[in-house]
């Protein structure tokens, strides 16, 4: 049986939001409630431009700009909906509010609390791309104008990212002469080919505390992120040993206890980093008093701090090619995803569309909601969303357990995998046939309904245990086998 205090919160939260709302009636003997809709696709700010245009450079051009008017009218404080021209992204703080009201927010919340247990081979992790490229960012319009800041990948800033769920940020560091050191160089995050484009961005000694911060901030120590480190430091000596020094002292607690999760020395391999472990856990991690795990590229400069995920992931394979489960994408067999961590990212900026000039306004690229759901029922662990936003329908698209606004107040106290995969409250003295977990992973459902209560010994009769998904595929897999009979009971029991 699953407890854990931060569970009972959320489940008290959530019958007391959806006690709001009107109930969903199971039907008699019935394995779910209504059917669970495709994550939206919202239209695209672009969309009249991408109407007559048959190539996608100058919608992207176009977005570029109003989206730049856009945040330096929001920075010098006229109300945000009033910021908001043709062709931009809609970025409201009322949006924000509403997410953070909504079951989308319950549901992402509840299924990272699931996966703290889960090896990180396994746990998703809701990302963006460039994480620190926003607008929101960028504090003044001297910046706003950088070639980097101008082709943003966010919209929105590193906290209002955290805020709605985004627990892997990614930061990409180079070693550039300041003007403000009269050309001295120091650690700069930016979105630069090779250094090219990089100029007054804000240094990695800016950017890092505003993640601090939001760790630091009240309800949030309970919270693991994953920093992805891009090197672009060029194996610069001093650009390592100033990022490492930066790292240390940054991300701590007022207390001056650190937020790292480091490497341990005598785990180096012999290109003198330490690989991501992937059998370490959220859970785990955080025992350890540590809330940030730091991933990157081998260098030996940053192994104090950085683990190195060369070896220990993949990313990008056939996003425009990627079909629903169990297809998934055939760039990846079944091995791949059951080893090593599974990254999808997207690139919105005008430079990507430069350099493939023929392609049409729609992405095939783009990580769309359909696509997310398709890579989130696969076992995808890691996205990396560009431009996100709060209703685009993309993070709807990384929820596999509850079905839209579950559970439902007093509809019971036990949980039911639906025929549709999506999970709903139910009474726990109904009968239903129960979802069973061999010690090899593997799912069975029971040949005969029981009832809630006597699941767990139903299971144990089959040799397997009563069963628990906590991640997408393994959803998947159970719903395979519980389909077919029209939905099964899961271990999971509200409080």
């Amino acid at each position: 049986m699953v407890t854990g205090k931060s569970w009972a919160r959320w489940v008290k939260a959530a019958l007391a939001a959806s006690a709001l709302t009107a109930m969903v009636a199971l039907p008699a003997g019935g394995a779910g409630a209504t059917a669970i809709p495709t994550p939206p696709a919202p239209t695209s700010p672009t969309a009249p431009c991408d109407a007559i245009s048959p190539i996608a450079i100058p919608c992207v051009a176009l977005n570029k700009v109003t989206d730049a008017v856009d945040a330096e009218c929001r920075r010098v404080g006229v109300p945000d909906a009033l910021c908001i021209l043709p062709l931009a992204h809609k970025v409201t703080q009322a949006a924000r509010n509403a997410y953070l009201q909504s079951w989308v927010h319950r549901t992402a919340q509840f299924q990272y609390d699931l996966g703290n247990q889960v090896p990180l081979r396994d746990a998703q992790w809701i990302g963006t791309h460039n994480s620190f490229n926003s607008l929101s960012d960028v504090g003044a319009l001297l910046n706003t104008l950088t070639l980097s800041h101008a082709d943003s990948n966010q919209q929105l800033s590193l906290a209002q990212q955290l805020d709605i769920d985004v627990r892997a940020l990614e930061l990409d560091l180079h070693y550039v002469p300041r003007l403000e050191l009269l050309g001295g160089k120091a650690v700069t995050v930016c979105h630069g080919q090779g250094d090219v484009g990089c100029t007054t961005e804000p240094t990695l000694a800016t950017v890092l505390p505003e993640i601090a911060s939001w760790l630091n901030a009240p309800g949030h120590g309970d919270q693991v992120i994953m920093l992805y480190l891009e090197d672009q430091l060029k194996g610069n000596a001093a650009a390592y040993s100033s990022t490492i020094a930066t790292l240390d002292k940054v991300l701590r607690r007022p207390d001056g206890s650190s937020l790292i999760y480091r490497p341990n020395p005598t785990q180096h391999a012999s290109n003198g980093c330490t690989p991501l472990p992937l059998d370490a856990t959220r859970a785990g991690i955080r025992a350890s008093g540590a809330q940030v795990v730091i991933v990157g590229s081998c260098a030996p400069g940053l192994s104090a701090d950085v683990f190195d995920w060369n070896s220990t992931h993949v990313e990008s394979g056939s996003t425009s090619g990627y079909q629903p489960y169990p297809a998934c994408d055939a760039t990846y067999n079944a091995s791949v995803y059951s080893s090593k961590m599974v990254r999808y990212f997207e690139d919105s900026t005008l430079v990507s569309t430069l350099l493939n000039p023929t392609r049409p306004p729609a992405d095939p690229e783009a990580l769309t909601p359909l696509k997310v759901q398709s890579m989130t029922n696969c076992g995808v662990n890691l996205f990396g969303f560009d431009q996100l936003l709060p209703e685009d329908g993309r993070i709807q698209g990384t929820l596999w357990s509850w079905a839209p606004d579950q559970p439902v107040a007093g509809a019971g106290n036990c949980t039911l995998q639906g025929a549709d995969s999506r999970w709903v409250a139910a009474s726990c003295a109904a009968t239903h046939p129960a979802a069973c977990q061999a010690s090899d992973g593997s799912w069975s459902v029971t040949p005969t309904a029981v009832t809630f209560d006597d699941a767990e010994a139903a299971c144990a009769a089959q040799g397997a245990s009563f069963g628990l998904p906590r991640t997408g595929d393994e959803n998947s897999a159970l719903h395979v086998l519980s389909d077919p009979v029209g939905g099964a009971w899961i271990n999971y029991r509200l409080t």
